[in-house]
């Protein structure tokens, strides 16, 4: 999506610890997806994930300290709605020191980016990309600068969480 490559490479923003987590359940569109990804990495899942991680990741998502991904895909058009993806918009809209910084929409598609402030840092981060057959949702608590992040997510770096798990 257009939008989400120029919003990421456009902001040098850094991203710090100790962010306020948006909490989203998104089990009804998962149900309905045709492809889905999810990833929830944190606390010693994170942590055993990034040992077995190449240094390039490490070196950009080693300050991260909660990662939350949704990627879901639909066989067509109408199969989610954006009142499906609106509670997670007005959570972050409404908690303390969360706003939008990037709102962007075309028709068929938007994208949504919110910023945590925590004391003049920023503290979080929520991404919200939506196209007619694809849903994504990413939030990241921790230190990472938006260009870095969308390196990880353009590479193609694969690496097996098996390992991470000890199996």
């Amino acid at each position: 999506m257009k939008f989400f490559v120029t919003a990421t490479v456009g902001l040098a923003m850094l991203v710090s610890a100790s962010a306020q987590t948006i909490v989203f359940n998104l089990d009804t569109l998962a149900a309905k997806a045709k492809e889905k990804a999810e990833i929830t990495l944190d606390g010693s899942m994170l942590t055993e994930a990034l040992k077995v991680a190449p240094e390039k990741v490490k070196g950009l998502l080693g300050n991260v300290s909660r990662l939350t991904v949704r990627h879901y895909e639909f066989e067509k058009p109408g199969e989610y709605s954006d009142a499906d993806i609106e509670a997670i918009r007005k959570q972050a809209s409404s908690a303390s020191g969360w706003s939008r910084i990037v709102s962007a929409k075309e028709e068929h598609e938007s994208v949504d980016i919110y910023a945590l402030n925590q004391g003049g840092k920023p503290g979080g981060f929520l991404l919200i990309a939506a196209e007619a057959k694809e849903l994504t949702v990413l939030h990241v608590i921790g230190s990472i600068e938006l260009a870095s992040l969308k390196e990880v997510v353009a590479s193609t770096i694969h690496f097996d969480l098996k390992k991470a798990e000890g199996q």
